[in-house]
């Protein structure tokens, strides 16, 4: 189980500081970096997480009202590849103004969540994975 403040926490602390901490590593760093996570740019890796986050949130709404639903499975090579494919003329700096959009819209979700959702094992499972579990993966340090 996740709860709402370890949410928030990562929102704010880990993916909150994220662009900047990249952009304050040395280019060689950087480059090396996005090399070991399987990305060109960073705007394709923001691009990923930007994807896998648009899918999620909706995903959350809809358990919040739908007891019996369940998202749906896909195949996340295949996913991760259409996401970058998506983004693959959109610049840092858009793309930058996207993920933090979005990490902004999935924090007031997670802030503004009731306090029963946190009992749902589907939505805390699918939080965790999206925001802790997808930064684990991702992490800058």
């Amino acid at each position: 189980m996740v709860t709402r403040q370890q949410l928030i926490d990562s929102l704010q602390d880990d993916w909150g500081a994220y662009v900047s901490r990249f952009q304050r590593l040395p280019s060689e760093v950087q480059a090396r970096f996005l090399q070991q996570q399987g990305y060109a740019r960073f705007a394709d890796l923001l691009g990923h997480v930007f994807a896998w986050w648009e899918q999620g949130k909706p995903a959350v709404e809809r358990m919040l009202v739908d007891p019996a639903y369940d998202s749906e499975n896909c195949e996340v090579d295949s996913f991760n590849a259409r996401a970058v494919e998506r983004f693959k003329h959109t610049g840092e700096a858009e793309m930058i103004a996207l993920f933090e959009e979005m990490r902004l819209s999935l924090l007031r979700l997670v802030t503004n969540l009731p306090d029963e959702a946190f009992q749902d094992p589907r939505i805390t499972a699918r939080l965790h994975i999206e925001v802790i579990g997808h930064y684990q993966e991702h992490r800058d340090r």
